[in-house]
C-alpha cells in the first residue's frame, strides 16, 4: 500500500536552538513554490559546505515520525555539549537553549519525549561539580514569559544546590535534580488558560489545577517506568506536613516530597510574577517560608539547609542576615 503524502499542517517546525544537533535528522524547508522539500539528509552536518547552496527563508521541518527522535537528538547533543556551551556560549544562552528543549519535553510527555532527560541531569549535575557557581546563575536569571519551564529549570537548579550543600551522593542528587525538572509535569495537561490566567483562580479553576500531581504521577507511571524514583517528588510537591497540602492532604510525605514543596514554594513566590501579585524579594520568601515552618507546613531541617545553600558564604553581611532570618 502507498503511504499517504503528509500535508503541510502535519510537518513538524522545528525550533532554531536545536539545529545543531540534528546531525542524524532529516531536515525539509519550504521553497518558493510554497513545496516542502529536502533540505539535508540524515547524516550531514548542519555546518556542511554543500548546504550553502541551498539558501531557504523561513522555517526547517522535520517529519511528523521523527518529531520524538528529533527531540531526543537535542536532548542528547545538548547534555554532550553541555560543559563546553557554559564556557562558548555564557550561562545565559545555555539557559535559554535548556529552556527550549524542557519547553518542547514537557509538551507531550506521553508520546516518550522523557527517556533522554537523565542524560541531561547527568551533564548538569557535572557542570555543578566543575562550576557551582555557573550552575546556580541558572536561576538567577530572570525572564519576562514566566513559564512552566522555567520554572521547572529554576527549582531543578536549586535543588541540585541543595543536594550539594548537604552532601547528598551523586545518586540522591540525580534523582532529586530529575525529580524537580519534571515535578510540574502533570502540567501539560492542565487548561493553558488556567496556568496563565492574570488573576486568583476561581474555586472551579483551583480544584482542575489541584489534580496536576496526580496527573503527572500518572505520566510517569504509564509512559516512564524509568524514572519511577521521582514520582514521589511530581505526587507530593504541594503537600504539608501538617495536612493542608494536596491533593491528598496527607502528613506522611517522603524526602523527596519534602524537599520539593520547600523549594518549589521558594522558586514561585520568588520568580512568578503576576498582574495581581508582585514576586518577593529573596530574604522576604525566607522569610516567609519561616513562617510557614514555624507552623508545621515545612521540614524545619530542610529550610534550615536549603537557605543556607542559597548563601554566599563569602560574604559576611549576607551570611548574618540568613543566620538572623533562621534564628541560628
Amino acid at each position: 500500500m502507498s503511504r499517504l503524502p503528509i500535508i503541510d499542517q502535519d510537518w513538524i517546525k522545528v525550533r532554531a536552538t536545536n539545529l545543531k544537533y540534528y546531525d542524524n535528522i532529516e531536515l525539509y524547508f519550504k521553497n518558493p513554490f510554497g513545496k516542502i522539500v529536502l533540505y539535508k539528509p540524515a547524516g550531514m552536518n548542519f555546518t556542511d559546505e554543500s548546504l550553502k547552496k541551498k539558501p531557504f527563508l523561513g522555517d526547517l521541518y522535520v517529519k511528523p515520525e521523527d518529531k520524538i527522535r528529533a527531540l531526543q537528538e537535542a536532548q542528547r547533543g545538548f547534555s554532550n555539549n553541555f560543559s563546553g556551551s557554559i564556557i562558548s556560549q555564557g550561562t545565559r544562552k545555555v539557559k535559554e537553549e535548556l529552556i527550549s528543549i524542557i519547553d518542547e519535553t514537557l509538551a507531550e510527555p506521553r508520546a516518550g519525549s522523557l527517556a533522554v532527560v537523565p542524560e541531561a541531569m547527568e551533564a548538569i549535575i557535572d557542570g555543578y561539580s566543575r562550576q557551582p557557581s555557573v550552575i546556580k546563575n541558572l536561576a538567577k536569571i530572570s525572564h519576562s514569559d514566566y513559564s512552566t519551564a522555567i520554572h521547572s529549570i529554576n527549582v531543578m537548579a536549586l535543588a541540585v544546590g541543595y543536594c550539594f550543600y548537604t552532601c547528598r551522593s551523586r545518586e540522591e542528587t540525580l534523582t532529586i535534580g530529575l525529580a524537580a525538572l519534571l515535578h510540574d509535569v502533570g502540567k501539560t495537561e492542565i487548561p493553558q488558560e488556567i496556568l496563565t490566567a492574570p488573576r486568583n483562580l476561581s474555586s472551579s479553576e483551583f480544584l482542575i489545577m489541584k489534580k496536576h500531581p496526580e496527573i503527572g504521577a500518572d505520566i510517569l507511571e504509564t509512559y516512564a517506568s524509568d524514572l519511577l524514583q521521582t514520582l514521589p517528588g511530581t505526587l507530593e510537591h504541594h503537600e504539608k506536613l501538617d495536612g493542608s497540602g494536596y491533593p491528598r492532604g496527607t502528613t506522611d510525605i517522603s524526602d523527596i516530597g519534602q524537599i520539593l514543596s520547600v523549594i518549589d514554594c521558594y522558586e514561585a513566590i520568588t520568580n512568578d510574577e503576576r498582574p495581581y501579585r508582585n514576586s518577593m524579594k529573596p530574604i522576604s520568601a525566607l522569610k516567609l517560608l519561616k513562617e510557614e515552618t514555624d507552623l508545621g507546613r515545612f521540614n524545619r531541617r530542610i529550610f534550615e539547609d536549603f537557605a543556607y545553600s542559597l548563601t554566599d558564604f563569602s560574604s559576611v553581611s549576607n551570611h548574618k542576615t540568613y543566620r538572623s532570618i533562621l534564628g541560628t
